[in-house]
């Protein structure tokens, strides 16, 4: 399917060299670790109706862009540089300004997310893992390396491990779109958990204002699958809400 291969990560420069400023609150799985699958639709939206209107959605905000501290300019300028490096194709030029940035700066979590994407381009998926990791590590607020570690943990053929981290991810902000789609991909692939693959791609769909067309298409595919027509994303208070069981269900 198109969206397999699709991970949407979007941050501003200033962001994706963050600083860290707390220690992780969950520990990782790791590749070749034995896990369950997490629970994760207590991560859905949910709409609120007053009167019997719906209130526009409110998300919460993302944590990731939340924080801001002072990033060296020449730690900025490499990393813009390593940026159009890699954008050109110019994988070893873009490792080596990372590298620069990581020996002189060890409180920035971006270059470390960049050398995992590389590691991703080069097929390295234990190294992107790493990588990630190591990102992760230095700021544990940065969704984006936790996405980007699932799809690699996923390249590896670790399902289970790639949806513990997205369930991880999903703990740090509930209303991370791409966290919900890249579980939907898991769910529908690689689990055949149909049910919850359809919870998790519209709550990215509700969250992103059902503008990419490709994803509700597959969403209306999955629901030919389940025969679910009641909405995942209802209000707190309705009893018709159906929710995806450990079993791949809806009850």
């Amino acid at each position: 399917m198109k969206f397999v291969n699709q991970i949407i990560i979007g941050a501003s420069l200033s962001a994706m060299l963050l600083l860290s400023g707390c220690s992780s609150k969950m520990q990782l799985p790791a590749a070749g670790e034995k896990v369950a699958l997490m629970p994760t639709a207590q991560y859905m939206p949910t709409k609120t109706v007053e009167e019997g209107k719906e209130l526009p959605y409110e998300a919460s905000e993302n944590p990731y862009l939340a924080k801001r501290s002072k990033v060296n300019k020449g730690s900025v300028l490499l990393f813009i540089e390593a940026k159009k490096a890699k954008r050109k194709g110019k994988l070893t030029v873009a490792k080596q300004k990372l590298k620069v940035i990581t020996q002189k700066d060890d409180s920035l979590s971006g270059p470390w997310a960049m050398l995992g994407d590389i590691a991703v381009e080069e097929k390295k998926y234990s190294l992107a893992e790493s990588h990630y990791k190591k990102a992760i590590e230095i700021n544990d607020q940065n969704i984006n390396a936790y996405a980007a570690l699932a799809k690699a943990q996923r390249l590896m053929g670790e399902f289970h491990v790639a949806q513990n981290t997205l369930a991880l991810a999903l703990d740090l902000w509930p209303d991370f779109p791409e966290a919900h789609l890249n579980l939907g991909i898991l769910y529908d692939v690689y689990l055949n958990q149909a049910e919850k693959a359809q919870m998790h791609m519209e709550a990215y769909l509700y969250l992103t204002d059902y503008k990419n067309k490709q994803a509700l298409a597959w969403f209306e595919e999955v629901k030919s699958r389940t025969g679910i027509q009641t909405s995942f994303v209802l209000d707190k208070a309705a009893d018709t809400k159906p929710v995806a069981s450990e079993n791949g269900g809806a009850k």
